[in-house]
């Protein structure tokens, strides 16, 4: 393998050989509640780490968990953690291939966030992209991640939760 090379794991460990950059802060999580049939998706990012697309071969995408095709995507809220600040930078949010990581719709959970909508600690945002409140169909499922557009962040940190209801054949 190449030193840059990764495998993943049956249980999801991703593991890199040779020496390794660490180019991405984020992090994800998901919990269930059983007793509900939701699913929580959180995904935690520094508006200083975007890009302005999100690449197949960028960590966050390495990273996200899947939402399985036939899950329903039942809502997602953008929670500022640290003010953001940039010149006219605006936030996407989108979805991408769980298979692939190519775009599916890379603003399908929330388009163009502007900056002044999350510059101040505890800025809420109740996301209303296109693909919130719709059925996955996807074959692969879908990631979540987020990228800027217009002009890039200089500051901010944020927590997006996406509720969602696992399809049946998932598990």
């Amino acid at each position: 393998m190449a030193r840059d090379a990764v495998w993943d794991n049956k249980d999801g460990l991703v593991v890199g050989f040779g020496t390794r950059t660490p180019q991405y802060t984020g992090s994800y999580s998901v919990a269930s509640d059983a007793a509900n049939g939701i699913s929580t998706l959180i995904y935690r990012f520094r508006g200083e780490d975007l890009t302005d697309a999100v690449a197949v071969t960028d960590d966050a995408l390495l990273h996200a968990p899947v939402i399985p095709n036939g899950s329903v995507i039942k809502g997602a809220t953008l929670y500022v953690v640290e003010a953001f600040a940039g010149t006219n930078a605006v936030l996407d949010i989108g979805v991408y291939n769980g298979a692939t990581d190519a775009a599916v719709d890379d603003d399908g959970i929330d388009a163009a966030v502007a900056v002044t909508s999350i510059d101040a600690i505890g800025d809420t945002i109740a996301c209303d992209g296109a693909d919130v409140g719709t059925v996955v169909a996807t074959t692969g499922g879908v990631k979540i991640a987020a990228s800027y557009d217009t002009a890039a962040f200089t500051a901010g940190e944020a927590i997006l939760t996406v509720e969602f209801v696992p399809s049946p054949s998932s598990g």
